[in-house]
C-alpha cells in the first residue's frame, strides 16, 4: 500500500471583516490544499496558508515547495507515513517553508489515522483526546460598537472566551473597544487580547496596565517577535499574563522563550510550526516547564482548521479555550468543517481528519508527476 497520486488545489477565501497582521491588513486568505491518494482509494488532505506577519513563506513559494516535495511522496509505503512526517524538517526542499511542511504533515496524519480507523486526535494521543474542545471567538480590530455587537452574538451562541485584536489603532480606540466588550458581556466571560507585535516595550507596559482593570486573561505578543528580552521585561512589569505568538516559530524559539522566562503562555499554530508533529513537540516542552498551551488556527480553510482541532483535542483537558473556531471569519470555505456548539468545537469522529472534498473536486486538477 503506497501513495499513488498527489494533487494541489489553490484557493482564495474572502474574509467577513479585515484582519490585522504585523505587516498590514488582510482581506482574503490565500492557500492551497494538498491531496495524497493511496493505492486503496483513500485520500489524505493537507493545507498550506501562510499569513503575513509570521515570517512564513509566500503562498507562491509554498506551492512551489509542495510540488517539489510531492514528487518524493509518490510511492511512499503506508508503514512509513508517520516517520516521513517526523522527518519533514530535515528535507532541504521544504526546510524554509513551514506551511508547506504543515500541508504534508497533516495529509500524512490523515492517511495514517484512516488506516487504523481512528480520528487524528486518537492517533496522536488516544488516552487523553477530547471529544469537545473549548474555543474562543476572535473579534477583529473594529470600532467599539461593532466589537460589542460581535461579542454579544458570540456569547449568545455560547462562547465563554473572547479574543480581541488591539494595537493597530490609537490607545484610546483600543481601550474603548475593550471597555465596550467587557460592558456588553459582563464579568463571567474571559477576554484575551492580541496586539500582533504593535507596541514598543514602554507602550506595551502602559497599555497592559490600563487594560488590567477589565480582567484580561492574557495579552498575546505585545512587542515585536524578535525582541525576546523586551517581552520578558514586559512580563515582569505587569500583572496580566503574557503569551508568545509570532515569537514562537519552532522548537528552538520555544527554548529561547523559556530560557528568557519571557512568557507564561505559548500560542501554538500548527501552520506556523510546520505541522502536528512539530506542534506536539513544542507543547511537550512547554508543559515540562509549566507553560500553558493554547492551540490556534491561522484563519485557514476547514482542512487546516480541523487539523488544529485534532491537535488541541490530543492535548487533553484544559481550563482555557483554544483558538480553533475561526471559520466564521470567512465568507466561504473549501469544505464543511466543525463549528461552534455552545462554546466548544466537536472533534470529528470519522477516521482521519474528518473533512472531505467532493469526488469531482478531487479529479479537477491533474496529479503532480513523479520525479
Amino acid at each position: 500500500m503506497t501513495i499513488e497520486a498527489v494533487r494541489l488545489f489553490p484557493y482564495r477565501l474572502p474574509l467577513r471583516d479585515p484582519w490585522p497582521t504585523a505587516e498590514g491588513t488582510v482581506t482574503e486568505r490565500y492557500g492551497c490544499l494538498l491531496a495524497l491518494e493511496d493505492s486503496e482509494g483513500r485520500t489524505g488532505l493537507g493545507d498550506t496558508a501562510p499569513l503575513p506577519g509570521f515570517g512564513l513563506e509566500t503562498i507562491a513559494s509554498s506551492i512551489a515547495a509542495l510540488r517539489t516535495a510531492a514528487r518524493r511522496l509518490i510511492g511512499l509505503p503506508a508503514a512509513t507515513y508517520l516517520e516521513a512526517a517526523a522527518n519533514l524538517p530535515h528535507l532541504a526542499s521544504i526546510a524554509a517553508t513551514p506551511s508547506a511542511r504543515h500541508a504534508i504533515d497533516l495529509a500524512l496524519h490523515d492517511l495514517a489515522a484512516q488506516l487504523i480507523g481512528r480520528p487524528i486526535a486518537a492517533l496522536l494521543d488516544e488516552g487523553t483526546a477530547l471529544t469537545l474542545v473549548p474555543a474562543n471567538v476572535a473579534i477583529p480590530r473594529v470600532d467599539p460598537t461593532r466589537a460589542a455587537a460581535l461579542a454579544r452574538e458570540a456569547v449568545a451562541a455560547g462562547a465563554q472566551t473572547l479574543k480581541l485584536k488591539v494595537g493597530g489603532d490609537s490607545f484610546r480606540e483600543d481601550l474603548a473597544r475593550v471597555r465596550a466588550v467587557r460592558d456588553e458581556v459582563g464579568a463571567h466571560v474571559a477576554i484575551r487580547l492580541d496586539a500582533n507585535q504593535a507596541w514598543s516595550e514602554d507602550k506595551a507596559i502602559a497599555a497592559i496596565r490600563a487594560f488590567a482593570v477589565y480582567d484580561i486573561e492574557y495579552v498575546e505578543q505585545p512587542v515585536p517577535a524578535a525582541e525576546i528580552s523586551a517581552l520578558a521585561r514586559v512580563r515582569r512589569s505587569v500583572d496580566v499574563p503574557i503569551a508568545a505568538d509570532e515569537s514562537l516559530t519552532d522548537l528552538n524559539a520555544a527554548r529561547r522563550l523559556i530560557q528568557a522566562e519571557a512568557v507564561s503562555v505559548f500560542i501554538l499554530k500548527p501552520m506556523v510550526l510546520g505541522g502536528l508533529s512539530a506542534a506536539r513537540a513544542v507543547a511537550a516542552l512547554a508543559r515540562k516547564h509549566g507553560i500553558e498551551v493554547i492551540v490556534t488556527s491561522l484563519i485557514e480553510s476547514a482542512v487546516g482548521r480541523t487539523g488544529a482541532i485534532h491537535l488541541a483535542a490530543s492535548l487533553g483537558p484544559t481550563h482555557h479555550a483554544h483558538g480553533i473556531a475561526t471559520g466564521g471569519a470567512l465568507q466561504r470555505d473549501v469544505a464543511e468543517g466543525p463549528g461552534m456548539e455552545r462554546g466548544a468545537v466537536r472533534v470529528p469522529t470519522a477516521p482521519g481528519l474528518g473533512v472531505s472534498l467532493p469526488p469531482e473536486k478531487l479529479r479537477s486538477t491533474a496529479p503532480v508527476e513523479a520525479a
